[in-house]
C-alpha cells in the first residue's frame, strides 16, 4: 500500500473519489481564499471599467482555450483510469502521451489565431478598443493552460489528486501577485493597460503549476522505471496504435468541448448582446460597461462556493469509469449517490448565505455595493451549478458524453430568450442578464439530473438526501441575519467613539459584522446538521489528520451518524 504523500509505482497516491474531492476542493478553497485578495485589490486599482473590460474578453479567452483542450483532460481522465483498473499502466502512458500531442498542436494554433486575429474580435465581437491590449495579455495563457490540462488529467484519472491540488495553488499564488503588480505598474499609462497587466499576472500563474506538475511526473516516471516490468504492465496489454488512442479520445472528448464550448459562446454572445438590449432600454455606454463590471464581480463570488462540487466532478469521472470498468454496477450507485448528498450539503448553504449577505458581502470585497444586485439573484443558482457539474461528472465517467452537452444546449437556449427580452426591461437591466444564467443553469442542471436518475438506476432518499439539508440551511439562514444586525449595531456604537471619518467605520463595521456571521453562520449550519441527524461520521473522516478521530468522538455521542 502506497502513501498518498509518496511519488512512485504503478498505483501511486490512489485516493478515494471522497477523499480525493476533499484534497482538491481543499486546494481550490485556498485557492480562491488567495484570490479573494485580488478580487478586494483589483476593483481598487482599475476600477469599474477595468474589470468591465476584462469581463468583456473574458469569454474570447476562455473560447480559446476550451478548444487548445478540445475536451481531452476529461476523456483522458477516463481512459488512463480504464487502464489502471486493469493493471495497463504503459496503456495509461500511451494515452497521456497522444493526448498530450494533440493538446500541443491545438494549443499553439489557438494561440496563433488570437494573436493574428485579436484586433479583428475586437472589432466585431466586443466592439470596444480598449479591449484589445487586455486581449493580447491572455492570449499566451491558452498554449500553457492546454499542457496543464493535459498533465492533471493523467494524474486525475491515476485517482492521485496531489499533484492538481499543488499545482493549483502554486498557480494561484503566482497570479496573484503578479496581478496587482502589475496592475499598479501599468495603469499609469491608462485603464486599458491596467487590465492588461491584470490579465497578464495569469501567464506568470501558469507557468508556476506547469513547473510543479513537471516535477511531479518527472518523479512519477522516475520511480516508475525502478519497478519490476511485471508491475508496469499486465497481460490486459494497451489500447492499441495511436491512431486507435485518438478515435478513443475524440469520440469522447468532442461532445465533451462542444458543452464546453456552449457556455463562453453564450457568453460571446451576451457580449454583444447586453449592451446593444441594455442601451436600447435607454443605459449610455459607460453605464452598461459598469453594468457588466458588476455582474463579473458577482460572478465570481456565484461561483466560489462550488468548490467541492467541481472537485467532484473531477474525481468522478476516474472513479465511475473505473468502478463502470469492473462492471461494479452497486459501487457506481452508491458513489453517485454519495456525491449528490455532499453536492447538496454543500450548496444549500452556500446558496443561502450568498443570498442573506450579497450586499454586506459586495461592500466588503469590491467597495461596490451595487454588484450585490445581480449576486442575491445568482445565489439561487449555486446549488444548480454544482447539480450539473456533479452530474455531468457521473454520465462522463460512464461514457454517456453527450447527455450533459443536451442539457447544457436547452439552459443555453433558454439563457438566451430570457437574457434577450428581460436586459431590454428598463426596471431590470443587468438583472436580467442575471435571472438568465440562474434560469438557465437549473435547467441544465435538473436535467442532467433526471438522466443520472434514468442510467444509474439510484434509489433517491429525498428526505435525506435534501429535506433535512434545506431545514438546517434555513435555520442557518435566521441565525445569519440575526448575528450580522447585531454585530454591526455594536460595532457602530463602539466604533463611533473613535474619530473615524464615517466610511471609515461604516466599512469596519460591515467587515467585522460580516465575517462574524460567516463564522456564526457555519457553526450553527452544523449544529443543524446535528439536530437533523444529517451529518455522518464518514463526512467527518474525509477531512485528513483530525477527521477520524473527531468522527468517532462525534460518533460515540450521537451527533454524528
Amino acid at each position: 500500500m502506497h502513501k498518498h504523500g509518496v511519488i512512485g509505482g504503478p498505483a501511486v497516491g490512489k485516493q478515494s473519489f471522497a477523499r480525493g474531492a476533499v484534497i482538491l476542493a481543499t486546494a481550490s478553497a485556498i485557492s480562491r481564499l488567495l484570490g479573494v485578495v485580488y478580487i478586494v485589490a483589483l476593483p481598487r486599482i482599475i476600477h469599474d471599467e477595468g474589470m468591465g473590460l476584462m469581463q468583456m474578453v473574458r469569454p474570447i479567452y476562455s473560447f480559446a482555450a476550451i478548444l487548445s483542450v478540445a475536451g481531452l483532460p476529461v476523456a483522458l481522465s477516463k481512459l488512463v483510469a480504464e487502464q489502471m483498473a486493469l493493471g495497463s499502466v504503459q496503456g495509461a502512458v500511451g494515452v497521456f502521451r497522444w493526448a498530450l500531442g494533440t493538446m500541443l498542436v491545438l494549443g499553439v494554433t489557438l494561440t496563433g489565431v488570437l494573436v493574428f486575429g485579436g484586433r479583428w474580435l475586437v472589432t466585431t465581437i466586443v466592439r470596444d478598443p480598449l479591449a484589445y491590449p487586455v486581449l493580447m495579455a491572455m492570449t499566451p495563457s491558452v498554449l500553457l493552460l492546454a499542457v496543464i490540462a493535459a498533465l492533471r488529467g493523467f494524474f486525475q484519472g491515476m485517482q492521485y489528486m496531489t499533484p492538481s491540488a499543488v499545482s493549483q495553488i502554486a498557480e494561484q499564488v503566482g497570479r496573484v501577485g503578479s496581478i496587482l503588480i502589475l496592475a499598479i505598474m501599468l495603469m499609469p499609462w491608462g485603464v486599458q493597460y491596467g487590465a492588461a497587466g491584470a490579465s497578464l499576472g495569469s501567464v506568470f500563474g501558469s507557468l508556476g503549476g506547469l513547473a510543479v506538475l513537471t516535477m511531479y511526473y518527472v518523479a512519477w516516471q522516475r520511480n516508475l522505471r525502478g519497478t519490476l516490468p511485471s508491475q508496469r504492465e499486465s497481460t490486459s496489454g494497451g489500447m492499441g496504435s495511436g491512431w486507435q488512442i485518438l478515435r478513443r479520445l475524440f469520440s469522447l472528448s468532442l461532445p465533451i468541448v462542444l458543452g464546453a464550448v456552449l457556455w463562453p459562446t453564450m457568453q460571446m454572445i451576451d457580449t454583444g448582446l447586453v449592451p446593444l438590449r441594455m442601451q436600447a432600454a435607454g443605459y449610455s455606454v459607460e453605464a452598461v460597461r459598469e453594468c457588466l463590471g458588476y455582474l463579473g464581480m458577482a460572478l465570481s463570488l456565484m461561483h466560489f462556493p462550488n468548490v467541492l462540487t467541481s472537485a467532484l466532478a473531477v474525481t468522478l469521472v476516474p472513479a465511475v469509469a473505473a468502478a463502470e470498468a469492473l462492471n461494479a454496477h452497486r459501487q457506481v450507485q452508491r458513489r453517485v449517490t454519495e456525491a449528490l448528498r455532499l453536492t447538496i450539503l454543500f450548496g444549500g448553504p452556500a446558496s443561502t448565505g450568498l443570498f442573506l449577505l450579497a450586499r454586506p458581502a459586495s461592500t466588503l470585497l469590491f467597495d461596490y455595493p451595487q454588484a450585490a444586485e445581480p449576486l442575491k439573484i445568482l445565489a439561487l443558482g449555486t446549488l444548480a451549478v454544482g447539480v450539473f457539474q456533479v452530474c455531468s461528472g457521473v454520465l462522463q465517467g460512464l461514457g454517456l458524453v453527450l447527455l450533459p452537452v443536451r442539457s447544457l444546449i436547452i439552459g443555453v437556449i433558454v439563457k438566451l430568450g430570457l437574457n434577450y427580452w428581460l436586459t431590454a426591461l428598463p426596471g431590470l437591466g443587468i438583472r436580467g442578464a442575471a435571472w438568465g444564467t440562474v434560469t438557465g443553469f437549473c435547467v441544465a442542471g435538473m436535467l442532467n439530473l433526471r438522466a443520472v436518475d434514468q442510467h444509474t438506476g439510484v434509489d433517491w432518499d429525498w428526505g435525506e438526501l435534501l429535506l433535512k439539508p434545506v431545514i438546517a440551511s434555513a435555520i442557518m439562514g435566521l441565525g445569519v441575519v440575526l448575528v450580522y444586525d447585531s454585530l454591526y449595531g455594536l460595532m457602530l456604537a463602539l466604533l463611533q467613539r473613535f474619530s473615524w471619518g464615517q466610511s471609515r467605520y461604516l466599512f469596519a463595521c460591515n467587515g467585522l459584522a460580516t465575517m462574524g456571521a460567516i463564522v456564526a453562520g457555519i457553526g450553527v449550519y452544523l449544529v443543524g446538521l446535528m439536530g437533523t441527524g444529517t451529518l455522518y461520521q464518514r463526512d467527518v473522516e474525509l477531512f485528513p489528520k483530525v477527521g477520524t478521530k473527531l468522527g468517532r468522538w462525534l460518533n460515540r455521542r450521537g451527533w454524528a451518524r
